[in-house]
């Protein structure tokens, strides 16, 4: 079942099926974790995320980036990976999910922390 949940999620969120009219998506929160290019960037049609928040399908979004946007496919999930519509659509959503940066973590005392390295999605 998950899968069959996957592959429609992915499959409907590359074809803008959304003109199907199950009406419009949630909006992100005014405090939202990520940018409003990336949510309009990640938004599956309507008959999807209507039964997700904003933030999940972001996070969904960029979760299957490193699997499905990395040019070798062995490691995506989907099962209609090697079909051509996916492979026609594929660079031109994960451009798309480019442009969405991980939340940043706030630390309880508000400091920046020093040093280190910040790992961006292909991580």
């Amino acid at each position: 079942m998950q899968k069959f949940v996957l592959i429609v999620l992915f499959v409907a969120t590359i074809s803008k099926a959304d003109a199907w009219g199950w009406g419009e998506c949630p909006k992100p929160e005014a405090d939202a974790k990520y940018s409003d290019a990336c949510y309009k960037a990640t938004q599956p049609p309507s008959f999807v995320c209507n039964n997700m928040t904003p933030d999940e399908w972001v996070e969904k979004a960029l979760e299957s980036y490193p699997r499905c946007c990395a040019g070798n496919l062995t490691e995506c999930k989907c099962p209609v990976k090697d079909y051509w519509f996916f492979k026609n659509k594929i660079d031109d959503y994960c451009a798309k999910v480019e442009i969405c940066e991980p939340p940043a973590i706030v630390a309880s005392d508000s400091s920046v922390p020093s040093g280190g390295s910040v790992t961006f999605l292909r991580g």
